[in-house]
């Protein structure tokens, strides 16, 4: 018969404060979370360019680690990390809100984050579950902006999904190869039916996070404040 145990493990995240920290009481908050293979450190790269210096950022690491095939050494073997699976994906959900609530918790707490100006930000596999969060609690998070990713598979079945006061930056590539053209468009549709406003676009690129994208998330989280 199988049966578990809870295990507490250390959380890892990358931390970045605005150049004027000390000068202002509370900051804007930027959530950054990495795709499949990634790391913290390569989207807080990303995150960096994203906040200009005028928003903390935090960029969390996925808790499920495994080797990337590189050279004959496994020694030599690349770590990735992911958010989860379709095995027992109810569990790496609940972990994705607790390690949200906890980030954002000492953010407020130990970085001068305003509670009330709270971004998320995710490439690929994390979309769908910030999508998850922003749509089961619809009145936390401010903005919310995705890349190459797409909404959750239990959109139209889960009753916790409702219409948010979050606004949606969400970026697609035309030619990607985990999101047709068709299933881009039905992501639009789907994100218009609960988003408070929509900001949707494609950019002519393959599965990868847009650089020429960046101005315009940087002006849009601007609008957003």
């Amino acid at each position: 018969m199988e049966k578990s145990f809870r295990a507490s493990v250390p959380r890892y995240y990358e931390l970045e404060l605005p150049r004027d920290h000390p000068r202002r009481k509370r900051w804007p908050l930027l959530i950054a979370l990495h795709g499949y293979e990634g790391n913290k450190d390569s989207m807080m790269r990303v995150a960096q360019k994203i906040a200009a210096g005028r928003m903390v950022v935090i960029s969390l690491q996925g808790l499920y680690q495994f080797f990337l095939r590189f050279g004959k050494k496994p020694k030599n073997y690349r770590v990735g990390f992911g958010w989860g699976t379709t095995y027992k994906v109810e569990d790496s959900v609940r972990l994705h809100r607790s390690d949200l609530e906890t980030v954002i918790s000492l953010a407020v707490r130990n970085y001068r984050a305003d509670p009330r100006r709270i971004f998320l930000l995710a490439f690929s596999q994390g979309c769908a579950f910030n999508y998850r969060y922003v749509f089961t609690h619809p009145r936390v998070i401010r903005g919310v902006i995705s890349v190459c990713g797409g909404v959750p598979f239990d959109w139209n079945e889960n009753p916790n999904y409702r219409p948010a006061l979050t606004r949606v930056l969400h970026i697609a590539a035309r030619q990607d190869e985990w999101y047709s053209h068709e299933r881009n468009l039905e992501v639009r549709r789907k994100l218009r039916q609960r988003a408070a406003t929509l900001d949707f676009r494609f950019y002519n690129t393959r599965h990868r996070f847009p650089p020429e994208s960046i101005p315009h998330i940087r002006r849009w989280i601007e609008r957003n404040l």
